[in-house]
């Protein structure tokens, strides 16, 4: 499996919930058979990784988007970003990146 993306998974509204989104998830592509699936993001990940997969995946070929698009995941987009860091590193995420 190779991470090629990342996406918010959908999160059911609830009433009184700050967070616009449910939890960060990472977007593999398998390399034996070409199955797209997503995955929550673990405690001992690297975030610094998870940086490279999102900047790597605003240059996807448009064939792997439109595949990713069909099964109902909307990776993150360059406005994502910003809530994309938060999720990672909190809101003082300014100091961890450079």
């Amino acid at each position: 499996m190779q991470p090629i993306g990342l996406a918010f998974k959908k999160q059911r509204a609830k009433r009184y919930s700050t967070q616009p989104n449910g939890e960060l998830m990472i977007v593999h592509l398998c390399l034996s058979c070409g199955k797209i699936a997503a995955n929550r993001i673990a405690g001992d990940d690297n975030s610094y990784a998870i940086l490279k997969v999102f900047d790597h995946s605003l240059s996807l070929e448009e064939d792997i988007k439109i595949k990713i698009a069909d099964l109902a995941i909307r990776l993150l987009l360059p406005e994502d970003k910003e809530q994309m860091l938060t999720s990672l590193f909190g809101k003082a995420y300014s100091q961890f990146i450079t």
